[in-house]
């Protein structure tokens, strides 16, 4: 096990992910929000079943269709829609900023659902979460009127970090049995077919260059290629660090909107950006001294 090739990789699944923002945003431009998540699910499960079926791992078990069902509706289909209908209203930057509130929902849902007892840094976590969630909104009063889509965007991002939340910790209490490769491959697949209807409806004329780049992105990139660097990362340095990838989508995401889609940095934005980055920090428990030193996941 190489640490330095293992924190390169984390890097590179930064910013991979990172760009989800961006290829969201000029795909679902053009396309309808449901054809954009199709794509996405579609073009990824495809390269994951391939890697499935090289690996010799069977996917599609009886046995596992109802949680590919769950897990991949709350931690696919559903998260993957909102983000490309909130697109048409937030900069990219401001997606990849709130992107960073799931550690923050999934202790607000062990808290009120769970009910389970979390630590102070937990909270003090959620507390910088809040702060930067409002911070983040209120850019908007700076670059753009504040609208009724603008703040229907900002809860669709929400929802969608909440439902990400919701299915990890539903995937660590009921799928813990279950080859994570194999769950990734099915989960996507299996919602992929929910949304395949949005075929007939798409407009395939509106695909040009671009857009046809930023769907091959988001599935390509951003999941089939994501998922299997994430997975390497937490077979081999266990989910502290694997998780830890969320640090970096707030300020990679803000950077490339800036890059290539001409989006102001704010001072709200950089503030917002750096009070989420402060919440993970607490409610994952990441520090220099325990970074690479336990292979147990977070306790939330």
């Amino acid at each position: 096990m190489n640490k330095n090739s293992n924190l390169f990789i984390l890097i590179v699944l930064g910013i991979t992910w990172s760009s989800f923002a961006i290829f969201t945003k000029i795909s679902a431009a053009e396309l309808s929000p449901y054809f954009v998540a199709f794509s996405r699910l579609a073009l990824g499960g495809a390269l994951l079943y391939g890697i499935c079926l090289i690996q010799r791992k069977k996917v599609f078990l009886p046995k596992n269709f109802k949680h590919y069902a769950i897990v991949g509706f709350f931690n696919s289909a559903f998260p993957f829609t909102l983000f490309a209908l909130a697109s048409r209203a937030v900069d990219s930057g401001i997606a990849a900023i709130l992107d960073g509130t799931v550690p923050m929902f999934e202790v607000l849902i062990s808290i009120f659902f769970l009910k389970r007892f979390v630590d102070k840094n937990a909270i003090l976590g959620v507390v910088f979460g809040l702060v930067g969630i409002v911070i983040t909104y209120f850019d908007g009063c700076i670059t753009a009127d504040i609208t009724w889509s603008y703040s229907f965007a900002v809860i669709a991002i929400l929802v969608a970090t909440a439902s990400y939340a919701g299915a990890s910790l539903y995937i660590n209490a009921k799928c813990k049995n279950i080859d994570a490769m194999t769950m990734a491959a099915g989960s996507v697949l299996s919602v992929a077919l929910l949304l395949s209807p949005s075929l007939f409806f798409a407009d395939f004329s509106l695909i040009d260059a671009k857009v046809a780049s930023s769907l091959l992105g988001l599935g390509l990139l951003c999941t089939g290629i994501a998922y299997v660097l994430y997975f390497k990362l937490i077979t081999e340095e266990g989910p502290r660090v694997a998780v830890s990838v969320v640090l970096l989508i707030p300020v990679f995401g803000t950077i490339f909107g800036a890059m290539f889609l001409g989006e102001e940095i704010t001072a709200s934005k950089i503030i917002g950006c750096v009070t989420i980055l402060v919440s993970m920090k607490f409610i994952l428990n990441l520090s220099k001294q325990n970074f690479f030193k336990s292979k147990n996941a977070p306790a939330v």
